[in-house]
């Protein structure tokens, strides 16, 4: 027997659901990865200032961590564009997730008031019998 039209389109939708999830999973995991590498920029600023700032540091140090300071700097700023790239990624596919969840609740929902109309049909036909086999029972007597 070939599958309805509506659960062809649960399972369409079921599909649409883990395809909108997986890219969620992947762009949450994409902006981690970014708010790490923006942690680690951040962190060697600071570890390369301790060194250039310690007492037993010489002139060469100093010199270095200034030449080396704007590319750090540059480093970080790219990062947190990154991560800001990243958040709005995750956001927008935040929200085809929600529409996602959503179509497939509708879906689900339209075929549990379907079976519950087939049900209340099935229910009529039965009362149906009933009173017919009665009528005839009650129409001999």
């Amino acid at each position: 027997m070939e599958p309805s039209p509506l659960e062809t389109l649960i399972t369409l939708r079921e599909q649409e659901l883990d395809l909108v999830e997986r890219s969620f999973a992947e762009a949450v995991a994409r902006e981690t990865a970014a708010e790490e590498k923006l942690t680690a920029a951040q962190a060697e600023i600071l570890n390369e200032q301790r060194i250039a700032s310690s007492p037993t540091a010489d002139d060469g140090a100093v010199e270095a961590f200034s030449r080396w300071l704007p590319g750090g700097r540059q480093a970080v700023l790219e990062a947190r564009q990154r991560c800001r790239e990243a958040a709005m990624d995750r956001e927008a596919v935040r929200s085809a997730l929600i529409a996602a969840r959503a179509a497939m609740e509708a879906v689900r929902t339209l075929r549990e008031e379907q079976k519950e109309e087939e049900r209340q049909a099935d229910l009529r036909k039965e009362q149906n019998a009933l009173d017919e086999l009665a009528v005839r029972q009650f129409g001999r007597s």
